[in-house]
């Protein structure tokens, strides 16, 4: 191709890898280039550029221009030619540009990237319209992409994402506060329930509420105190299906080592009990005390608790036969204790328990989450998930998890919000734990994830996947980052703060969505964790607009700057209108005050008033 050609902007000066340098023409009068009645900038950080190669042409992305991008050691042009009077010499150390190749066409068909590399002396050029259309042209017709917005650059190029890759390969989406977090995630979620993908599944992990409202009739929720008339479940997770460890430290908290390894041998008996009583008895040998086996955790802190209040008539040879009679017998549905003749605070009887754990204190907290009502959709869930003394159930976790992902709807949301924020990430982890050993059990059956894959959101990712944190939640999306996509199971984070989530974790998504960030140390690590050699780009971050975005990775195989659209139904947590609702908008009704008050008391933003007072209020307001 002729360097006339208006296209033709420089040369390729040294490769390393995928990282082009670019010496670009000096006799170039303008950055503004007109091409075809239409103008293009030179320059652009994230335009894309094409070197020709025969009849292959390989498509770059720029990402450093100027002095800086010269490469080192470089003896062309002094920079103070900048000065130079001469317009051919003017600037002529300044003119290079970065750029990194992301892939390759040939016969117009393109494809992520490339198969061979550009020498020095080698032609680049600028991208036209045309260019454009071939290289977004690999979601044309295809099958299995979703629409989310516009190209930045083109207005008129829709914004294609490939489902597997969003779905399979692990994705996050980062961004400050008010940048467009919660209007992709639901444009994302939208898209991937309409119609052209029926039997889509998804789980929501939504700690603040706001996405109930935005899919409507998309989703299933699930919340700890749900608005039954407008079709939302209440949420149960039964205690029994924790593992050991976190069970104990939700109710006993820290235990000595051979205390916690009695206890844990207490309940294994217990599960190898009731496990006898299941439709499908598990292999003994299979069991232990981490199995999600029912079973009755009040029976268990009646005999704990029985354990350190019986007494003995003898010091020497105490055993169960020998303890002195209850005063009075305790009930362990009620978590009522037992009452034993006092020991003697001398060498005489009764005697104390010899064996006796020392765990008061402790047996005291266990009562008391027991009883505690935030806790009962752990401690006493409905549904018939809570085990008689006897470890009986009547629904198993199978019921549970058809409940939560094998209904006919594409989404099911777990809106934790109500949820007390010290075990949130227990139980979350134990929720997704539970669905995706389910799934990984099942690998071999239609439901399982490899025929019918799951795609879980994680909201506010940094509360569960801090750096450094060791939580439920933590081991579970570790693993699921990990070992997920063999599996079906992929995994979608949400965060603004991602200097705070695991690196490790971080690493596994090969998808990255960055929207506006401001913060230094947040960048610092989106860009390590940034596929390809592409880093250079996440210098756009701060500048971006809201609702803008970068796309790297597999969800769209060509790093890409989108306009994201508006989603259908705003989510709960988009900006007020201001200043409307301050100019125009009249005052509320004090009155209302009371009605949050009883909302708050009801950990509800729906519990309202009994309706004889909502009368009297409303005569009271006319």
């Amino acid at each position: 191709m002729p360097r006339s050609d208006p296209t033709y902007i420089g040369q390729v000066a040294s490769v390393t890898g995928a990282v082009i340098r670019v010496r670009l023409r000096e006799d170039m009068p303008s950055t503004l280039v007109m091409i075809g009645g239409e103008s293009y900038r030179v320059g652009q950080i994230g335009g894309f550029f094409r070197v020709p190669l025969g009849y292959t042409n390989l498509y770059a992305v720029c990402t450093q221009i100027g002095a800086d991008a010269a490469p080192p050691g470089s003896a062309v042009g002094s920079f103070v030619t900048a000065l130079e009077d001469v317009p051919q010499l003017r600037l002529s150390g300044y003119r290079w540009m970065s750029v990194v190749l992301f892939g390759e066409a040939l016969g117009g068909e393109f494809e992520r990237g490339v198969g061979q590399y550009p020498t020095v002396g080698d032609e680049v050029h600028l991208i036209t319209n045309d260019d454009l259309k071939i290289i977004y042209g690999w979601a044309k017709g295809k099958k299995g992409t979703i629409s989310v917005g516009r190209i930045a650059a083109a207005s008129g190029i829709s914004a294609d994402v490939s489902v597997a890759g969003l779905v399979s390969r692990h994705s996050a989406i980062v961004g400050s506060t008010g940048a467009g977090k919660s209007n992709l995630v639901t444009v994302l979620l939208e898209t991937l329930s309409d119609t052209s993908l029926p039997n889509a599944r998804a789980i929501v992990i939504d700690p603040h509420g706001e996405y109930a409202t935005a899919l409507g009739d998309r989703a299933r929720v699930f919340r700890i105190r749900p608005n039954e008339q407008v079709g939302e479940r209440p949420l149960w997770v039964p205690f029994w299906a924790l593992p050991f460890h976190e069970l104990q430290q939700l109710t006993l908290g820290g235990l000595q080592p051979n205390h916690e390894a009695s206890i844990r041998d207490e309940v294994l008996d217990m599960k190898a009990a009731a496990a006898q009583q299941l439709a499908l008895p598990p292999p003994p040998e299979t069991l232990t005390a981490d199995s999600p086996v029912p079973f009755s955790i009040k029976k268990l802190w009646y005999e704990l608790d029985k354990f350190e209040r019986v007494t003995f008539p003898i010091s020497q040879g105490q055993t169960d036969a020998n303890a002195n009679p209850a005063d009075e017998v305790g009930d362990a549905s009620q978590l009522k204790s037992d009452r034993y003749p006092a020991a003697s605070a001398y060498n005489q009887s009764p005697y104390k328990n010899q064996r006796k754990r020392n765990i008061e204190r402790q047996l005291d907290l266990m009562r008391s989450r027991l009883k505690d009502a935030r806790f009962s959709f752990l401690f006493s869930p409905g549904g018939g998930y809570e085990p008689d003394l006897n470890g009986v159930v009547q629904n198993d976790l199978d019921a549970l998890v058809r409940d939560w992902v094998g209904h006919d709807k594409p989404i099911t949301i777990f809106d934790v919000s109500g949820l007390p924020s010290e075990i949130l990430p227990t139980i979350v982890g134990t929720m997704l734990r539970v669905v995706y050993d389910m799934l990984f059990w099942a690998q071999d059956l239609p439901i399982g994830g490899r025929q019918q894959p799951l795609l879980v959101v994680l909201d506010e990712a940094h509360r569960f996947v801090q750096e450094g944190v060791d939580t439920s939640a933590h081991r579970t999306l570790s693993m699921i980052a990990k070992e997920g996509r063999k599996y079906g199971t992929g995994l979608m984070l949400v965060t603004q703060r991602p200097s705070e989530i695991d690196s490790g974790i971080l690493s596994q998504c090969g998808s990255m969505i960055a929207l506006r960030i401001t913060n230094s140390a947040d960048r610092a690590k989106v860009s390590a964790a940034v596929p390809d050699d592409l880093g250079g780009l996440v210098d756009q971050l701060p500048s971006l607009r809201t609702g803008e975005c970068i796309f790297l990775g597999e969800a769209m195989p060509i790093p890409s700057r989108v306009r994201v659209r508006k989603a259908q139904q705003k989510p709960v947590g988009d900006d007020p209108k201001l200043p409307d609702v301050w100019q125009v908008t009249p005052r509320p009704d004090v009155n209302l005050y009371r009605r949050a008050l009883a909302n708050w008391r009801a950990q509800s933003t729906s519990a309202g008033l009994p309706d004889n007072q909502q009368e009297q209020e409303m005569q009271t307001d006319a």
